[in-house]
């Protein structure tokens, strides 16, 4: 349940109802009521879409079963082989340290 306010709309200067949500609408003039916060929350949309179309493993609707699995397969690995590094990196820094200790 949502709690109601009256807020001032920022294009027609009219006092209108407003539930607290980004896409909600002024009564008299129909032009949004927190418009620049709904036009970040687009633009955030479309950046993720388009970079998530930029990646050399997006699954496009043009490609086959094989090859969709094996991309899907390769975006996990991916993340697999991101966090094998860094663990790796972290465990040679942890080895240095230790090595560095114990030598004085």
């Amino acid at each position: 349940m949502s709690v109601k306010k009256e807020i001032k709309c920022p294009s027609c200067k009219k006092w209108t109802l407003w539930r607290g949500e980004t896409y909600d609408r002024c009564l008299y003039c129909n032009e949004f009521l927190q418009n620049d916060v709904f036009i970040k929350q687009v633009e955030n949309k479309l950046r993720e879409e388009v970079k998530e179309e930029s990646d050399i493993f997006f699954v496009k609707p043009t490609d086959g079963k094989f090859v969709g699995a094996a991309k899907r397969f390769l975006r996990k690995f991916r993340r697999f082989f991101v966090f094998a590094q860094a663990a790796l990196i972290g465990f040679m820094t942890f080895l240095l340290w230790l090595i560095g200790m114990l030598s004085t």
